[in-house]
């Protein structure tokens, strides 16, 4: 019994070694569509150097089997290479015209054998909605449906009357494909869909979690520092025991929202860009009195949405504490929101504080690091940001230099 088991998990292993696709093919369905490919040919090439000696198709070439398991065999090397689409290309091709290759060129076959092909039209259509497009099985259709009518017209010179109701059955048949391509097609991005929801649930369950460690505790010790000034000031001066637990008091509100977040749903209604970050603006000047934040827009991106969610508001959150703790006691940030050329958009937030020094500027984004001469946070401000960027399918990138500020550049799909 273990001599069985590992003779399957040998063949299993050597199977996955001659279908395993080339790294250069991306996307779950195109690497599975490449191992199909793979697997087909890999079947097809016995086949053909067997018909050469039992076929009883008499073919007007010479080993014209023999020679195309060995173009099949060179199409099964091209699949495992870069080259993987051209390999494609010609597989189709070749499965689209071969049955009316053979029918031309058979020198048993008669226009009475029309019905033949179109088993081989239903076959090669499937085939081709599994290893590509359905635009593309339209093509194979148009293709095979044209050379078959140009054959039996044309070369047997057979009246059209005689064949228009086998033409009328390969039409429904390739109707029928398109159909079923369709809806395979349809089916598949279901998935696709589901699994992306999926990876992002379980991705924004580990931002969050991240995010109850890291903005609850700078938010608390905030309010354990305020209300300890207001402690000190209390018999001194009470405007600025005033001002400190009104800080103490947005503190707490913010620390509110965050625990809230997590019962939102997960997808927001679409959601004006421009608007939504104004409002994440006033609530951080509301928290932090020594921040000055003004938004602005270019014309084409002031009416465009996109599709937010519950954690989006903490990359603004994020970058306009970290303004204020580091820009100093007048900390002014700019916020310009544009369309990037590739109708994305463009968030650009620039602050006016001492910059991040060259050989710091590529760890900001990583986790625990903390710029020299920043005391509070434990460095995971930025992390969760782009974390959170990245999963709404976006990109931040920071730029800094000496003494001239940090701007941080943030792009983000437009909504449709």
């Amino acid at each position: 019994m273990a001599f069985q088991d590992d003779l399957l998990q040998t063949a299993r292993r050597v199977w996955s070694f001659l279908t395993e696709p080339h790294p250069s093919i991306q996307g779950i369905r195109k690497r599975q569509q490449a191992r199909l490919l793979s697997t087909l040919l890999l079947i097809v090439i016995p086949i053909f150097a067997f018909a050469q000696f039992t076929s009883d198709l008499v073919i007007e070439a010479t080993l014209t089997f023999l020679l195309a398991s060995i173009g099949v065999f060179l199409l099964y090397l091209g699949t495992r290479t870069r080259y993987y689409d051209a390999a494609l290309i010609i597989t189709l091709a070749g499965f689209t015209i071969l049955p009316i290759v053979v029918f031309l060129y058979g020198a048993n076959w008669q226009p009475s054998d029309l019905p033949r092909l179109m088993v081989w039209i239903f076959v090669a259509l499937v085939g081709g909605s599994l290893l590509t497009r359905t635009s593309i099985v339209l093509l194979q259709g148009i293709a095979m449906l044209a050379t078959m009518a140009f054959i039996v017209a044309i070369i047997f010179q057979v009246p059209f009357e005689q064949y228009v109701g086998h033409l009328g059955t390969a039409v429904i048949i390739v109707f029928i494909v398109l159909v079923l391509s369709i809806m395979l097609e349809s089916y598949i991005r279901q998935l696709d869909f589901h699994a992306k929801d999926s990876n992002r649930k379980a991705r924004e369950l580990e931002v969050y979690a991240q995010l109850l460690r890291h903005d609850l505790r700078n938010d608390l010790q905030a309010i354990m520092n305020s209300v300890e000034l207001a402690e000190m000031f209390l018999e001194l001066n009470t405007e600025k025991v005033k001002e400190n637990l009104i800080q103490s008091l947005n503190l707490g509100q913010r620390m509110a929202q965050l625990l809230q977040v997590f019962s939102m749903p997960l997808e927001q209604p679409e959601t004006n860009l421009v608007e939504h970050i104004k409002e994440i603006a006033l609530q951080s000047q509301e928290t932090y009195n020594n921040l000055s934040i003004e938004v602005s827009c270019t014309s084409n991106a002031q009416n465009r949405t996109f599709a937010s969610s519950r954690l989006l508001p903490m990359v603004w959150t994020n970058i306009f504490r970290n303004a204020a703790q580091y820009c100093g006691d007048s900390s002014i940030v700019n916020v310009i929101v544009s369309i990037d050329d590739d109708d994305s958009f463009l968030v650009t937030i620039s602050d006016n504080g001492p910059g991040i020094p060259p050989e710091q500027l590529p760890y900001v984004f990583e986790r625990f690091y903390q710029v020299t001469g920043v005391r509070t946070g434990v460095g995971l401000g930025l992390a969760i940001a782009k974390e959170i960027v990245l999963a709404h399918g976006g990109t931040i990138e920071a730029r800094s230099e000496p003494g001239e500020g940090t701007e941080f550049i943030v792009r983000l799909p437009v909504a449709g």
